[in-house]
């Protein structure tokens, strides 16, 4: 199995927080993408597609950083990784699934003050119909409820671990031992999240931003790891050579 994590295309709240800083823009609890953004998944499809290796695959590990291949193709349910993966999904004919497992750390909410009194909001995401209104190919791993997939308020902080070793569970039961190239699309907190489930980092330490390490994730940059004859290999991270300079947002 090898197993490919992008991050989705620059969202509306990446843009606010670039321009305005962290304590002075207001938040959307499940924001789309920017123009920049679509382009730059358009960009990644079109790199992709570009790049695909011929029968028995890259001759070399330098061809690596270039051979994708997706044969099987994951997203969150938050709306910037569903738009991410469809332009995907749509460009290299690989059908889009949806993990709701892989959705960022925290999940669909906003802080807000009430009476100078801080809480959030209780939301639950998109919903089967919104789905089949805006993106009817997508495709649900599971079902969902009429409300939206999403429980409201804001996950325990011992979650995104647990949520990432589910994941990679269900990722091995159904492509470890194979050569399925898999793509999910996700967020950069819960990359982290994963990261350390696969390598062993931490796992005592349920919250990411309390240890001493950081895996940056530039929007749309792809990462690769391989899972091979026993052994765990990571192949490259963060790649964003497909995109220019002024496309590049982390």
């Amino acid at each position: 199995m090898k197993l490919f994590f992008i991050r989705h295309g620059q969202s509306t709240n990446n843009a606010n927080w670039e321009n305005k800083g962290k304590q002075n823009y207001e938040r959307s609890s499940d924001p789309p993408l920017t123009a920049l953004g679509v382009r730059q998944a358009q960009t990644l499809a079109n790199y992709i597609a570009s790049n695909r290796s011929p029968a028995g695959g890259p001759k070399n590990t330098g061809e690596y950083r270039h051979n994708i291949n997706i044969t099987h193709l994951y997203s969150s349910l938050m709306i910037r990784a569903i738009q991410t993966g469809t332009i995907l999904s749509e460009s290299l004919g690989v059908p889009l699934h949806g993990l709701p497992e892989v959705h960022e750390i925290g999940g669909v909410y906003r802080e807000i003050i009430t009476d100078g009194q801080p809480s959030t909001t209780h939301e639950h995401g998109v919903s089967p119909g919104y789905l089949q209104e805006h993106f009817p190919a997508f495709r649900l791993h599971q079902p969902i409820e009429d409300k939206g997939w999403w429980q409201g308020g804001v996950e325990p902080v011992t979650s995104p671990l647990l949520r990432a070793k589910a994941t990679l569970n269900l990722l091995k039961e159904r492509h470890l031992g194979t050569n399925d190239h898999v793509a999910i699309v996700t967020h950069g907190g819960f990359f982290n999240s994963m990261a350390r489930i696969i390598f062993d980092v931490r796992p005592e330490e349920p919250e990411n931003r309390n240890l001493s390490t950081w895996f940056s994730f530039c929007n749309c940059a792809v990462s690769r790891i391989d899972f091979t004859n026993d052994r765990i290999i990571w192949i490259y991270h963060n790649f964003t050579n497909f995109l220019d300079d002024e496309m590049v947002t982390c």
